[in-house]
């Protein structure tokens, strides 16, 4: 008896006689007890099936006694039934060579009929079975009868064993991982969430992250993010942008789909906070030029350009609200500037010393989330901030303290590096001798809405240059008029409005709100909760909103 069994039997031996002497049973045959001891032997053995595939080294040795037609023991079968698509970049996998899987097929054929085939055997088997690198094993005659072998193979193990235990009730539940449409079926229970936790089945089959199975589900949940209407989508967005945990091979694959099938949506000229977050933390920013790249290798280019869009639009709002430093908030130049934030294919922002080094909470949060997105600014005023904009082949360089001029330089010929960690605010970025324009903000227009006095300066200077601003489609969509909210709930939500009325009413459910849209002033889009709810705040998050200061139910963003 082994060491381990023996401190088992000793463990269980220990546990029982404590058992019977807080019951009383210590008269107890010595048949019971031994039964007794059947049953917690069972029981723990039940608690550890997972399987473990062999070390590669131990599966090449045997193979290699194998392809010599030398005598094998029983444990050396079984590295060989697990080895089979081993490549040893000597020789072809043995499921591509006819002759010695043969010999394999007819070894595991035998001991199926003689019922000897064992569940470390049967495992071993399905190791190889997912393990073959081919895009499309099924072309291999070999592999569908190692399918096949296995697929009966589990039914002469279950009788074998006789009494039904967990493994088998798992593979039996997904039995037609075995069969000519394996991944199918569970691709579509995953997609449905009818199949969340699959470390039961993964702990068992052992199914490498590389195998051809995972490229069939994630063929099958790919394809079916397409298939989906507007707003199921939006309201699945974060179960859909999860699959990736899955497995994260696939994540980038999953985060492209995702963020493809938004551009495609009638919501695309509302940021996603959840895609845009994640796409940022596994391929970086789109708007640094010299990762961009990155980003076109898994999205096409007006994918792309709608996520520097969503970047640019929210490092505007940052700017002109919470980097306002010591004056009010610029109405006029936020209203500007984002009528032209479609066609912005970079942003900065270069924060002056009150800005970087604020402890408040919104200020750490900004910095942290925008890591690797921000400048330092050196020399003038420590309250003062820039913002580095580029709308085709030119840099427009606006500053938040009042009384500085807008300088507009040729990208390709710009004295300074945007993306330097420190810039200058004279020798760098205010350089009157090297700037094309310098714009000045006056005069001022009657209402910030307005496109008139510097406004309307501002849009012939930039004409001149070829760039004429474009409304987002968003503002073209029907509003809710003055500062009359409008009231919502699971029963009165409105059929029409704009695609951030479709949003905010699809994530939030039953969950009842009113709405006061001021963006026709050039103001904010604010949600009022009825009630504190959890998932409706996080849901109001992820589309962007912010929370109010002092007032935890209601929400805005732009």
């Amino acid at each position: 008896m082994s060491r381990a069994l023996s401190s088992l039997s000793a463990a269980i031996t220990s546990g029982l006689q404590r058992q019977n002497e807080r019951s009383g049973d210590a008269g107890f045959s010595s048949m019971v007890a031994l039964k007794r001891v059947n049953t917690e032997l069972s029981r723990r053995f039940d608690q550890v099936e997972k399987a473990l595939a062999p070390p590669r080294e131990k599966r090449l040795l045997a193979l290699g006694k194998f392809k010599r037609e030398q005598a094998l023991t029983s444990s050396e079968w079984r590295l060989v039934f697990a080895g089979l698509a081993d490549d040893d970049e000597v020789s072809v996998p043995v499921l591509e060579d006819d002759h010695l899987f043969d010999r394999v097929h007819r070894e595991v054929a035998g001991r199926i009929e003689q019922r000897t085939l064992s569940r470390r055997d049967w495992l071993a088997l399905c190791f190889s079975y997912f393990a073959y690198d081919e895009h499309k094993p099924d072309d291999n005659a070999n592999w569908r009868v190692l399918r096949d072998d296995i697929d009966r193979g589990f039914d002469a193990v279950r009788q074998r064993i006789g009494r039904e235990k967990e493994w088998m009730r798992i593979v039996a539940e997904h039995r037609e991982l075995f069969g000519a449409q394996a991944g199918t079926r569970l691709a579509e229970e995953i997609f449905e969430g009818r199949a969340r936790d699959l470390s039961s089945l993964q702990a068992i089959a052992q199914v490498p992250d590389g195998s051809w199975l995972w490229q069939r589900i994630f063929a099958v949940l790919l394809s079916r993010i397409f298939l989906l209407d507007d707003e199921t989508f939006l309201k699945r967005l974060p179960e859909l942008v999860a699959l990736g945990q899955l497995n994260t091979r696939y994540l980038n694959q999953v985060l492209s789909a995702c963020l493809t099938r938004y551009h495609r949506s009638r919501y695309r000229e509302q940021s996603s906070s959840l895609l845009k977050q994640a796409a940022l933390e596994h391929w970086g920013s789109p708007q640094m030029r010299s990762k961009q790249n990155a980003w076109l290798q898994y999205v096409e280019q007006p994918v792309c350009a709608m996520v520097v869009a969503w970047f640019a639009k929210e490092d505007l709002e940052h700017f002109f609200t919470l980097l306002k430093g010591e004056a009010e908030v610029d109405q006029s130049r936020l209203f500007y500037w984002l009528r032209f934030a479609n066609q912005m294919s970079y942003t900065r922002i270069v924060m002056g010393g009150d800005a970087w080094h604020d402890r408040g909470s919104d200020f750490v949060a900004f910095r942290e989330k925008n890591k690797g997105r921000l400048s330092q600014l050196a020399g003038g005023p420590s309250h003062n901030n820039a913002v580095v904009m580029q709308i085709g082949s030119y840099f427009f360089v606006e500053f938040s303290g009042t009384g500085n001029a807008c300088y507009v330089y040729r990208a390709d010929a710009a004295p300074f590096n945007p993306d330097k960690p420190v810039l200058g605010l004279a020798t760098e970025l205010k350089q009157q001798g090297r700037a094309l324009k310098r714009m000045s903000h006056s005069p001022a227009p009657r209402r910030p809405n307005v496109v008139e006095g510097w406004l309307e300066k501002f849009d012939d200077e930039l004409r001149t240059l070829g760039i004429v601003a474009q409304r987002p489609a968003s503002f073209t969509q029907p509003r809710l008029s003055g500062d009359k909210p409008a009231v919502h709930t699971a029963a009165s939500a409105p059929g029409t409005g704009d695609s951030l009325d479709v949003q905010v009413r699809s994530m939030l459910g039953s969950v009842p709100y009113k709405t006061f849209d001021h963006r026709s002033k050039s103001g904010v889009y604010q949600v009022l909760l009825a009630r504190d709810d959890a998932a409706a705040k996080t849901a109001l998050l992820r589309l962007g909103f912010k929370a109010v200061k002092n007032n935890a139910l209601m929400f805005w963003r732009l």
